[in-house]
């Protein structure tokens, strides 16, 4: 058997790029495929409670994130006026969330909660 064949020689080394980190691959796979905002939208709803806070987070709901606008659906004009009140402090713990400057504006309208 000749030392190129043997799998267990140390000294066997296939030539070419370093090997990458799976994360680094689907980083650049989200990006190509046009998935990063919809990752990013998907972290809103599984961080909701923890941007939001529970009472808020009872009454309200994030719809989308599009654009660096994060869309809001709230069950009454009394909590639309709440979420507009605490629109800094909702875009400062998005962003904590997220990543500095992934939100850059907070919107809601009313309606039924989708998701209660």
């Amino acid at each position: 058997m000749s030392r190129l064949s043997d799998p267990s020689d140390p000294d066997r080394r296939i030539q070419g790029p370093e090997p990458e980190g799976v994360g680094a691959l689907l980083g650049l796979i989200s990006g190509r495929r046009g998935w990063q905002a919809r990752l990013r939208g998907a972290r809103v709803h599984q961080h909701w409670d923890e941007i939001a806070g529970d009472q808020l987070a009872r009454h309200v709901e994030p719809v989308r994130l599009a654009g660096g606008v994060l869309v809001l659906r709230a069950v009454s004009s009394a909590w639309a006026t709440q979420v507009g009140f605490l629109a800094p402090e909702l875009l400062a713990r998005a962003n904590a969330v997220l990543g500095a400057g992934e939100v850059t504006k907070v919107t809601v309208t009313t309606g039924r909660l989708t998701s209660k």
